[in-house]
């Protein structure tokens, strides 16, 4: 992939600072997109910055959020923070997510079970609505969502996240339906499938990380889904392992 692939591409990332985010957020900058990194970590934020400034010579910016305080009026103000800055969006990744703690629903307490589905969300649904008009104006327009295997299907012991991540792909659908006929916007989905992360390690704490996938597997698949290529595709849903330049119909 040449250096400039993505070359003055907004493309605003959430939860930057760690995992999946992080590895993400330098990639694309590398191929000369303009990051907006969003992540409640101010410290690393700065350090991120000041490295993509100085190694990539991109135009990133900051938006420090907690996505758990997210409400209405700040969705709001972090499109017109973005609009000020940019002018068009060209993709939205939402990768923020927590788990919260794996429990039986017996044992599940409601300030936790609330607090996974603001997150990871209500939070996308606040930040999709109020980005929506910015991303009208590219002519490439991407959101993709961050799934997960207990988001199709559901198992005993995650919860909230389940829900939260169920919820999602609701929303992917819903947003994918309303925008086909009126503008050029492009919705994935895509289920990572088993990968090195902070969150995994919490859900796994005996497993081997070290055999887990690193994030940089999956650059080819966002690389894919950000392409023109993949304006063609009638998926919504893609996973890791997936063939991704064989035509729908032989998917079939």
């Amino acid at each position: 992939m040449v250096k400039n692939y993505l070359n003055k591409k907004n493309i605003l990332i959430t939860g930057v600072t760690s995992g999946i985010g992080k590895i993400l957020t330098e990639c694309l900058s590398s191929y000369g997109a303009n990051i907006i990194m969003l992540s409640k970590n101010e410290a690393v934020l700065d350090a991120m910055y000041d490295e993509m400034i100085t190694k990539d010579s991109t135009d990133p910016l900051i938006l420090k959020c907690d996505l758990e305080k997210l409400n209405e009026e700040n969705a709001s103000k972090m499109s017109k923070i973005v609009q000020e800055n940019y002018a068009n969006l060209d993709a939205v990744i939402f990768n923020a997510a927590i788990l919260g703690k794996m429990s039986d629903i017996e044992s599940y307490d409601q300030t936790t079970w609330e607090k996974i589905l603001k997150v990871n969300l209500t939070s996308t649904f606040l930040m999709a609505k109020n980005l929506l008009p910015l991303l009208k104006e590219s002519t490439n327009p991407r959101i993709i969502f961050t799934s997960s295997g207990v988001a199709k299907k559901a198992k005993a012991f995650w919860g909230a996240y389940s829900v939260s991540k169920a919820g999602l792909n609701a929303l992917s659908e819903i947003i994918s339906d309303e925008v086909e006929s009126v503008s050029s916007i492009k919705v994935f989905n895509f289920n990572p499938k088993a990968t090195r992360s902070k969150l995994r390690s919490l859900a796994y704490p005996a497993e081997n990380h070290k055999i887990i996938k690193h994030p940089v597997d999956l650059i080819d698949y966002y690389l894919w889904m950000l392409s023109d290529e993949s304006s063609s595709s009638n998926k919504i849903y893609i996973e890791y392992g997936c063939l991704l330049y064989t035509s729908d119909a032989a998917d079939e």
